[in-house]
């Protein structure tokens, strides 16, 4: 097996669940807040205010977003394909029974349907259609990183499971496409492409297929050196799908380290654990798992159930190349 292709297929999953974690430290705080609370910047878990929101997990936890790509990949593992029913009993059972903190409307409005078990996309389109076709939050691109791993050596099967596992709860072309985009791109840098002009013109293409309110994002993200400009802390828009993606390639395309680029992302405020677990899986497919400070992956408090996982799904993985 390639060492460098392990090293990134596993940074994808724990630089996820590390972006998810520290990220949540500033989870709906404006930049005002984080300077605030955090004058000196947010290193490790530990820091992390224990206030009535974040008093709900322990220091090292990671949120909804990587417990819902955790139930992704236990589905792969188990079902040894993506089974959509199978991945939606097991969001069904997480929310309802197990009570999952920090779940978004979306989901729930999504799990709440009675045909979401039997029809999880038809489901998913009717509580969009309901909206009037506007929601379009980012509670699936937070969840998509495992996508890009599964079937890694077939483009057009990582397309597809990317949308069909979207559309489970987000049927809004703007995040079937955002989804598309991510898990394309962690594909392509865990098989050792660059995040180059030719890589994330090819990228852009793709999400322009679904959606053309998704090129300015990507363009924004591109074009600056300043990634206040995303304005990622902007309370009306802060759970925006292509707010989380243009987050997510600003990190990718203009930090030089995993450290740099997550923390940058995760101290703009905002939605930072949803923000920080995309930029976190970007990053760590292109950097490595190696890259991740020993500090980070230490103090994750599932981190040797994650091990556990993300090693059989890379020998599962790989033995589809076989």
């Amino acid at each position: 097996m390639d060492d460098t292709l392990e090293d990134r297929f596993l940074g994808t999953l724990f630089g996820q669940a590390v972006g998810d974690a520290l990220g949540l430290g500033m989870e709906f705080m404006s930049k005002a807040d984080v300077l605030w609370y955090y004058p000196t910047g947010l290193n490790n878990y530990e820091q992390i205010v224990q206030d009535d929101h974040r008093k709900r997990w322990l220091p090292g936890d990671w949120t909804d977003d990587t417990e819902q790509m955790t139930m992704i990949l236990d589905s792969l593992l188990e079902m040894k394909q993506v089974d959509i029913c199978d991945i939606a009993r097991r969001f069904w059972n997480w929310v309802f029974f197990a009570r999952g903190v920090g779940v978004g409307n979306t989901v729930c409005a999504v799990l709440e349907h009675p045909d979401y078990s039997s029809n999880p996309h038809a489901a998913a389109q009717s509580i969009w259609e309901q909206s009037g076709c506007w929601l379009a939050a980012n509670g699936a691109i937070m969840r998509t990183s495992v996508m890009g791993l599964w079937d890694f050596h077939d483009r057009n099967k990582i397309r597809a499971n990317a949308e069909a596992v979207c559309k489970m709860t987000h049927f809004d072309p703007r995040c079937v496409g955002s989804c598309v985009a991510v898990s394309v791109l962690i594909n392509a840098l865990v098989n050792g492409r660059l995040p180059d002009e030719e890589l994330l013109g090819e990228v852009q293409s793709l999400a322009k297929e679904y959606d053309d309110r998704i090129e300015p994002f990507f363009e924004a993200a591109l074009s600056s050196d300043d990634i206040g400009m995303l304005a990622l802390d902007r309370e009306e828009d802060m759970g925006y799908t292509l707010k989380t993606l243009s987050a997510g390639i600003w990190a990718l395309t203009h930090a030089s380290s995993f450290e740099e680029g997550l923390t940058q992302v995760i101290h703009q405020g905002g939605d930072a654990d949803t923000n920080g677990a995309v930029a976190g899986a970007l990053l760590g497919a292109r950097y490595g798992m190696s890259a991740i400070p020993v500090r980070w992956l230490d103090g994750l408090t599932w981190r040797e159930y994650l091990k556990r996982v993300s090693q059989e799904l890379l020998l599962m993985v790989i033995g589809q190349q076989g």
